[in-house]
């Protein structure tokens, strides 16, 4: 058992001892730092912020239904492999499987005859054809135990065979390519609306949307402010109610600037909001503080030293670089400047990846300043929230457009004001060194609270039109069932991976699997149910593909395989087992998808999908190890 010594002169509570480094207290923001998906969802964020400003349609309902319907199958795919992947192995005829399945599905519902299929009732055709799936992976399973090959070299042979099955009796069944029609079944009209129902939002009218959609969002993302405050704060041993009652009325003035925010339009209208964010925010927040924690300590004094001063320096340069970028180069010209980009287009870029290396090396700054002294913190992550606060306003100074005058605008000053009142809440209020059960219970339920009313303001957003869009001639948008398959069975593997016994065996065979098996796990049987789980989502994706096209290529999902893998390590999962989440997964493949979008959107070549995906790739894996050096050394 190794000992450390930690030392923290910004606060006199945590004292100067031996550790065991499996019981040493972590914060919320370092447990997060520790998650594997946590590189997916940055990258989901900048690549969303990035395709968000170079098109016109990106961050539209439509836009979104028709990334999460392309996420839809190759995250379905994506988070079984993640498990699979934890687990230590690969499965290479995971496309491939795609296909068949489809084709399988189809040839046993086709009326018999001299180039026919089976004839059966689609009742009797699904359980079939999920028990062949279920079949090949229990194969595929029992040859890797068997043999003792590496499953990369027993899945690869899969492959092939599957591949060839396809095309084989697609040509012997039908004497072509491709087989249909699945419409031909008996059932079809009870199956369909399970596999391939849909959800025209322009045939769904709420005039109340709105509101739910900005009290949803507002309320929600308060409560889980208050849940981050609780996670992160010391409680006070007595309760102070005159607290409570400014934190009301704080959070009351929010959401005044809010409304004064998004009623007006001119400078006066935002300058005003601005500063109701300013005061009320800081209302809340001292009036929370007050009320719920203990002040701090010691705060230290201000100590800039270089490997602070560097990147805080570097970021103020950066930023200022942007803002000349920006103001040199034509937002309006659309002509070609040298390949492959327009002025625009070079403009938008250099800007977005300008102003996101500024946002990193301040994050970068703050960290280190943490460890100095809570006076220097407080002022790195100040000048943070002033450089966020000039970006809102230059920002809605540089664009006609109400994406970039509105909304772009709102958030940036929302989060300039986060980044404020939380700065001066570190400097007021003295963080948790220690376990709080009552507080972590509390957290948690806020959080999940909060969590579900942002996720039913979006919904609300998405799923709904109001009179006034429709007026105007509002396109179409539908979500279909697919997303819906996709959201339960990521749901389902993030629950089985995190909280059963079958996900800590998961964990265990992929990080070192005779040790496993010398602690009692059943090794051998759990990889081979893994195998059995990429197959079933196998079959899934094929019945999803097949109520949807009505017919399959008999090359469909060949090649796939690899943008599962790609979209598992973009999650966070390790080629060499043992590390990952299902989650990341299907965030990975939201990344991939928005890629294969986003390009078309912003009216770019889609010849160059590919290098956008390889470069994803390489990005991912480097984020990832980082991400897992970090997570090891805040074991020590």
């Amino acid at each position: 058992m190794s000992e450390t010594v930690l030392s923290d002169s910004t606060s006199p509570a945590r004292a100067t001892a031996p550790v065991d480094e499996r019981l040493a207290y972590r914060s919320v923001f370092q447990r997060l730092l520790i998650r594997p998906e946590i590189g997916a969802l940055i990258g989901l964020v900048g690549i969303w912020v990035f395709f968000w400003a170079t098109s016109v349609p990106f961050g539209t309902a439509n836009a979104a239904a028709s990334i999460l319907d392309v996420a839809a199958t190759l995250g379905i795919m994506a988070v079984a492999v993640s498990m699979l992947m934890i687990g230590g192995e690969f499965d290479l005829s995971t496309g491939a499987m795609t296909g068949a399945m489809g084709i399988l599905i189809i040839l046993l519902v086709k009326e018999v005859g001299d180039l026919g299929g089976a004839g059966l009732s689609l009742f009797i055709a699904i359980p079939i054809s999920l028990a062949v799936a279920l079949a090949i992976g229990f194969f595929n399973g029992w040859m890797v135990e068997k043999t003792l090959l590496p499953s990369f070299i027993v899945t690869l042979g899969t492959f092939f065979i599957v591949k060839g099955a396809k095309l084989g009796f697609s040509k012997l069944t039908v004497d072509q390519i491709q087989v249909g029609r699945i419409d031909e079944g008996a059932g079809y009209s009870f199956w369909r609306p399970i596999f391939a129902a849909e959800w025209d939002r322009t045939k769904h009218q709420y005039e109340y949307r709105d509101v739910i959609y900005t009290l949803g969002l507002i309320i929600g993302l308060m409560i889980i402010a208050v849940a981050v405050f609780e996670l992160f704060f010391q409680r006070r041993g007595e309760r102070r109610p005159t607290g409570a009652l400014a934190f009301v009325i704080g959070l009351a003035g929010l959401y005044g600037g809010v409304a004064v925010l998004h009623l007006t339009d001119g400078y006066g209208g935002n300058l005003l909001a601005s500063v109701m964010f300013g005061v009320f925010g800081l209302l809340a927040v001292v009036g929370l503080g007050y009320w719920r924690y203990e002040p701090v300590g010691d705060r230290g004094r201000l100590s800039l030293d270089g490997t602070v001063s560097r990147p805080l320096v570097l970021a103020v340069v950066l930023f200022a670089l942007a803002i000349a970028v920006a103001m040199i180069l034509d937002a309006t010209n659309n002509e070609s400047l040298f390949f492959p980009f327009t002025e625009q287009g070079l403009r938008a870029t250099l800007f977005l990846f300008l102003i996101g290396g500024s946002m990193t090396l301040m994050l970068i700054a703050g960290i280190r300043a943490r460890r100095l002294s809570i006076t220097t913190k407080t002022l790195v992550n100040l000048v943070s929230a002033a450089m966020l606060g000039l970006l809102a306003f230059f920002v809605r100074s540089q664009s006609d457009s109400i994406k970039f005058r509105t909304e772009a605008f709102s958030v940036l000053l929302i989060l300039a004001t986060i980044v404020a009142v939380w700065s001066i809440a570190g400097v007021l209020f003295a963080e948790r060194t220690a376990i709080d059960r009552a507080a972590d219970r509390l957290g948690g339920r806020l959080f999940i609270i909060g969590s579900l009313l942002v996720v039913v303001a979006f919904l609300a957003k998405l799923l709904f039109t109001t009179t006034a869009e429709i007026d105007a001639g509002l396109a179409s948008s539908k979500f279909s069932m697919r997303i819906i398959w996709f959201f339960g069975f990521t749901a389902v593997m993030v629950w089985v991976l995190g909280r059963t016994r079958f996900g800590s065996w998961t964990f265990a065979v992929g990080g070192n699997k005779e040790a496993a098996r010398q602690v009692g796990v059943p090794a051998a049987r759990t990889k081979t149910q893994l195998f059995m789980l990429t197959a079933g989502a196998a079959w899934l994706v094929g019945m999803l593909l097949a109520f949807r096209l009505n017919t399959i290529q008999a090359s469909t999902g060949d090649g796939q395989e690899f943008e599962y893998i790609i979209a598992a390590v973009v999650g966070g999962t390790l080629l060499t087992g043992g590390y990952g989440t299902a989650l990341g997964g299907a965030l990975g493949a939201i990344i991939m998808a928005m890629a294969q979008l986003g390009i078309p959107y912003s009216r770019w070549n889609s010849d160059w999908r590919f290098m956008f995906l390889g470069a994803i790739l390489l990005i991912a894996v480097v984020a990832n190890r980082f991400i897992r050096n970090k997570a090891e050394a805040l074991r020590r």
